[in-house]
């Protein structure tokens, strides 16, 4: 029994220590990304570099190319998460012509249900993981987190497993492979992000729609002729739930 007790208090040490650490881990995607995930057991930070494109079609030759292309732009985001205050930020693009028109949605913080496929384990950046599928946010994924590290936090807006996700896809596609690349001890503490106005996400909804129909306009405006036709590819925001 006493050794059973040290053994116990032994594990739940390590266990503590690990969990009340800081840690930096930068992750590489396959759609061209990169982010950073700062990160303890209560409260992480992700930050991420993109690219987004709007796509649309024109039956004039004479409407200028440069101009057409320019609707491609590079974006940084950020998602956060705290267990003790219960909520989350995440930075989401509206639409202006510059692709710049952004705001900051606050809700609830409910934690994604997962299902772990417990015989499924492989070895991700030396850390023993396990995989786990879940419905988060309009898809299906399939990651995998690493018990090692046992904090609920993981890449996006993806998290809520007993342990740090390394690896995550949507099963259909959109959300291409987001997978660890290295991972770090740090002196950084999560900080939750200053912003000076945040909305509900009912409310960016409507926002939304409301910027997407201005964009969508202006861009039209573009030919005298009305030849210029333009769709909004809703598959390149990978939060779905926000435009069901």
């Amino acid at each position: 029994m006493k050794r059973l007790l040290i053994t116990f208090l032994f594990c739940y040490y390590v266990i503590f220590n690990l969990s009340a650490q800081n840690y930096l881990a930068e992750y590489y995607s396959s759609k061209e990304e990169s982010a950073q995930l700062l990160f303890n057991s209560r409260e992480w930070c992700y930050n991420v570099t993109g690219k987004i494109n709007v796509e649309f079609s024109s039956n004039n030759s004479d409407l200028d190319d440069n101009l057409l292309s320019s609707i491609s732009k590079i974006f940084t985001d950020f998602n956060y998460r705290s267990l003790d205050k219960n909520y989350y930020l995440d930075e989401e693009l509206l639409l202006d012509f510059s692709l710049q028109n952004k705001c900051v949605i606050k809700g609830e913080l409910i934690k994604p249900e997962w299902t772990i496929v417990s015989d499924s384990v492989k070895t991700i950046e030396g850390y023993t993981c396990l995989m786990a599928k879940g419905y988060v946010r309009g898809r299906d994924y399939t990651v995998w987190f690493t018990p090692d590290i046992p904090v609920s936090a993981g890449p996006w807006k993806l998290w809520g497993l007993p342990g740090l996700i390394v690896n995550a896809r949507s099963d259909d596609g959109v959300v291409g492979e987001i997978t660890l690349i290295s991972l770090k001890l740090t002196d950084f503490v999560p900080e939750e992000p200053v912003v000076e106005k945040t909305i509900d996400p009912a409310d960016y909804k409507v926002l939304f729609n409301e910027e997407a129909n201005k964009f969508l306009r202006r861009i039209r405006s573009l030919s005298d002729d009305n030849s210029v036709s333009a769709r909004l590819d809703l598959t390149i925001f990978p939060d779905k739930s926000l435009f069901e």
